[in-house]
């Protein structure tokens, strides 16, 4: 059984070698998942598989919870990193809905390519409501690292919309992938990739107006 310590605040890495301790334990956690799911997580498995002291991990993360919730952000990290390539690669004149089905083709792609993903996404989503990401700035998280770079190259006068209507355009396609790459049916997936498609020509085509 996992046993925090009393620590409030994990210690933020900034040399080398705690960088690199503190991606160890990530690289560990995806591989734990990937092999075992997200219940296999403890702070002592994972002290197992890095031969990193129990409580040299809780230096890095308050509890459990947060373990999981940084590899999964590192996870998605990964993703934008290669839609944004994809974004680059696009041409510009390409018409905004084909932009965006390329953009979330490469989305879809990028994750299903992570074993751990899906699995880190549930443990997320167990932890962290949909609520909380309602209340996200929205030039951070995927809105702001993905979302926005597209809308700026794509979408005239993008920069009319209204911050809350920016935040549910992102909750909504957020909340649709993530129950696509959620989803283990081949059946359900293709329906939802439909729907995904669909929502986000409307999204783009009523952003053009």
């Amino acid at each position: 059984m996992d046993h925090p310590t009393t620590r409030s605040k994990p210690v933020e890495p900034r040399q080398r070698r705690a960088l690199k301790t503190r991606a160890a334990l990530l690289e560990a956690v995806e591989n734990v998942v990937a092999s075992d799911g997200n219940d296999a997580v403890t702070t002592t498995r994972i002290a197992a598989e890095t031969g990193v002291a129990v409580g040299t991990i809780y230096r890095y993360f308050v509890d459990r919870e947060a373990l999981l919730l940084a590899t999964y952000e590192a996870t998605v990290a990964r993703i934008v990193a290669q839609c944004l390539a994809t974004l680059d690669a696009l041409p510009s004149d390409l018409e905004a809905v084909d932009a965006a089905r390329a953009l979330l083709s490469r989305y879809l792609e990028v994750a299903d390519s992570i074993p751990a993903h899906a699995g880190l996404l549930a443990a997320m989503r167990s932890i962290r409501p949909i609520e909380a990401d309602q209340q996200t700035d929205v030039h951070t998280g995927i809105t702001g690292d993905l979302l926005v770079p597209f809308l700026a190259r794509y979408a005239t006068d993008w920069e009319s919309l209204e911050p809350v209507r920016l935040r549910f355009l992102s909750v909504m396609v957020s909340t649709m992938v993530d129950l696509y790459l959620v989803t283990s049916d081949g059946d359900a997936r293709a329906r939802l990739r439909q729907e995904i498609e669909a929502h986000v020509a409307l999204m783009v085509e009523r952003i053009g107006r």
